[in-house]
């Protein structure tokens, strides 16, 4: 990338900056593909750019302390209070001492890795100390999930932020969108034309999108205890990868083309039910309140009613503390007619979509047992790693690669993050029993009754 560019990092002491942040920019430091730059890092406590490099060094393998000393002699640290208007002030300076020490052109990324509540202040004071000053498409704006609480605080927060920048200027992130695989389902669904003919409801029985984990909430208590399963995962990470599967095929992969496609499943998304639980010893995890009943795990069947995937359930699964750590998308395909005399298929075809272990797409198809009139399934098997080796970038790389290419492709826009809200707020007012579960296992024991409810047979 030959542009030269600021990268603000708000929140720079967090988890998000040392872990994912840090270790994505060394990446595109090591790669060249960023040059000319300088890091601001933002924070509330007193700190140095030298301590948080530091940390963020072992969450990069075998690094090289060239890179993470060029990256150090181009960084600055900034205590600033988000909420003090008269700080912003020194802050616009240093940035400005830092720019042209560097030679930069003055392009600046704002990543907001901070809570959600500091948003409406950081936006604000940034454009009354002309930090924020409008300049093309520039600065541009990054923000974490989530983007709001509720339908409410999700419009209001995008009025905020709307009457002072422009949508093209804002960089809703969803990380899962920046895995390769993911931008890559686009591409498997409508450049392969064997795919396209057979991706509706005369053919797709239903879609299971199942993130599991099976670490806890760690130190993450406190925003965990407000926010729950349905607002940090269903709503975000979930939804998404649902839109990608159920969109209309766009004009072009790219950009708008796509948001707009995305968009009308959003607008068609009808939650049907939902089954909700809490691993057993959430209460004692630190900054959660004793009488919690914020859950931690979820099962939902939802609908997109659109005529393409009329009457085709999607499931959806998600939780924390369970027995696996999982992403993956299974599409079951409708069982076929059996056309042998004594042994059928026991199964029926599936895609599947690897998304965090071992990445990559497998389909299931029946096939026959050498010397035996008998058929079993077996996988057609791709995976990422196998075929261009472990160096593909994360998530992360490539969305900062795209913030600063301008390629808003892999973000959400304003109009979608409220219509996933509106999908979702009939079931965070209502009343749903929480269901407990131990440390471990699948999730609740009554998932079992909700799965032969609904039909569905869950592969993991």
């Amino acid at each position: 990338m030959k542009e030269s560019v600021t990268l603000i990092i708000m929140g720079v002491t967090g988890d998000l900056a040392k872990r994912k942040l840090l270790p994505a920019i060394y990446s595109l430091v090591t790669k060249k593909k960023l040059k000319n730059f300088a890091v601001i890092g933002v924070s509330r406590s007193e700190n140095s750019m030298s301590s948080i490099i530091g940390e963020s060094k072992k969450f990069v393998k075998g690094s090289n302390q060239k890179v993470w000393n060029k990256i150090g002699k181009r960084s600055e640290y900034i205590k600033l209070n988000f909420e003090d208007s008269e700080g912003y002030k020194v802050f616009g300076k240093g940035c400005l001492s830092l720019e042209k020490r560097f030679r930069l052109s003055g392009k600046r990324i704002f990543y907001l890795a901070t809570l959600p509540e500091h948003f409406p202040a950081i936006v604000k004071n940034l454009k009354e100390v002309e930090m924020g000053k409008n300049k093309e498409d520039w600065p541009k704006l990054v923000f974490e999930k989530p983007f709001g609480y509720d339908l409410s605080s999700a419009r209001k927060l995008n009025k905020t932020i709307l009457s002072l920048f422009k949508e093209r200027q804002i960089y809703r992130i969803d990380h899962y969108l920046g895995k390769e695989l993911v931008a890559n389902i686009s591409l498997l669904r409508f450049t392969n034309r064997i795919f396209e003919p057979l991706w509706c409801k005369d053919h797709i029985e239903n879609v299971q999108i199942i993130l599991n984990e099976e670490l806890t909430i760690g130190s993450r208590g406190e925003f965990y205890d407000k926010y729950g399963v349905l607002r940090d995962m269903v709503q975000s990470h979930i939804f998404q990868l649902l839109s990608l599967i159920a969109m209309e095929s766009p004009e072009k992969i790219e950009g708008e083309f796509v948001r707009d496609k995305k968009l009308e499943v959003f607008k068609n998304l009808n939650v049907k039910d939902v089954l909700l639980g809490q691993y057993e010893s959430f209460k004692s995890e630190s900054g959660v309140a004793a009488n919690s009943t914020t859950p931690t795990f979820a099962a939902l069947k939802v609908f997109v009613d659109t005529p393409r995937w009329k009457g085709v359930p999607f499931f959806l699964k998600t939780g924390k503390a369970l027995n696996e750590t999982k992403a993956v998308i299974y599409i079951k395909f409708k069982e076929v007619s059996c056309l042998l005399s004594k042994t059928c298929p026991s199964d029926t075809n599936y895609l599947i979509i690897n998304l965090r272990t071992n990445e990559g797409v497998a389909l299931e198809v029946n096939t026959k047992i050498p010397g035996k009139n008998e058929v079993e399934p077996v996988k057609l098997d791709f995976r990422i790693k196998n075929k261009y080796g472990p160096n593909t970038p994360e998530a992360y790389e490539s969305l900062i690669e795209d913030i600063i290419a301008g390629n808003q492709y892999a973000f959400v826009r304003n109009d979608s993050i409220e219509y996933c809200w509106q999908a979702l707020e009939p079931w965070l007012k209502k009343k749903i029993s929480i269901h407990r579960y131990k440390k471990g296992s699948k999730g609740p024991k009554e998932l079992n009754k909700w799965s032969e409810k609904n039909k569905i047979g869950w592969r993991s």
